[in-house]
């Protein structure tokens, strides 16, 4: 307190009040930059770890198959009805005959076609006619007769063959095994035109067969 000594009165002073006005801050925005910032770190880093050297687990296994086994053709003659083909015969005039009986065999792995031949060499080549039959069932002799208890098929084969022109026998498809051998007969008559100039003259006949395995066949089953 001041005292005005010249006024005769007493001077006071009044407080004063300082008011501070400050100014609104205004928040400051965040940097655009940081979210790239942040996220090319992060791609970075996937960078990183997608071009490091990892190690690897491999697995392998492996199956084999059962045994492969090829097929195969085979063919078997066999003598039948208790006769022998390579028995020879003696004393033909024209227009005899006789007969000659073989089971044909299928001894591959499978049924297959079978095809023949028939072929006569000699003197008498050309003088022989043939002609070929067969039976569901084995032949048989019967009081001097040659008999099928089964069925007779047509001709599978005749003519009058020769070492250059064999007569040429349709067996056709035959399975494999002994039961279900073809029962073959051959029926060989000397002509009845042979000329005299034939007498005591001699020749054989020759038959053959041919197995024919023809492949293709899907085996996926076995």
């Amino acid at each position: 307190m001041e005292t005005d000594n010249t006024a005769g009165r007493q001077l006071v002073e009044e407080p004063t009040v300082t008011v501070l006005i400050q100014q609104p801050v205004r928040p400051r925005k965040a940097s655009r930059r940081g979210p790239v910032a942040a996220l090319a770190l992060a791609g970075g880093g996937a960078l990183l770890v997608g071009t490091g050297a990892f190690s690897s687990w491999d697995a392998t296994t492996s199956v084999s198959s059962g045994a492969l086994t090829a097929g195969s053709g085979a063919a078997t003659i066999l003598d039948a009805n208790g006769g022998t083909f390579t028995t020879g015969v003696s004393n033909l005039l024209p227009g005899d005959y006789f007969f000659r009986y073989v089971d044909v065999r299928n001894d591959g792995t499978q049924a297959s076609t079978f095809t023949g031949a028939v072929s006569a060499s000699g003197d008498l080549a050309g003088q022989l006619g043939v002609d070929v039959v067969t039976c569901s069932v084995p032949w048989a002799t019967v009081a001097g007769a040659s008999t099928c208890a089964g069925t007779t098929s047509p001709s599978i084969g005749s003519g009058t063959p020769t070492t250059a022109t064999p007569v040429a026998v349709a067996h056709g498809t035959i399975a494999t095994g002994a039961a279900a051998a073809q029962h073959v007969r051959y029926k060989f008559t000397f002509s009845n035109t042979a000329p005299t100039t034939m007498q005591g003259k001699t020749g054989t006949v020759t038959i053959a067969v041919n197995n024919t395995v023809v492949g293709g066949t899907d085996r996926t089953t076995g």
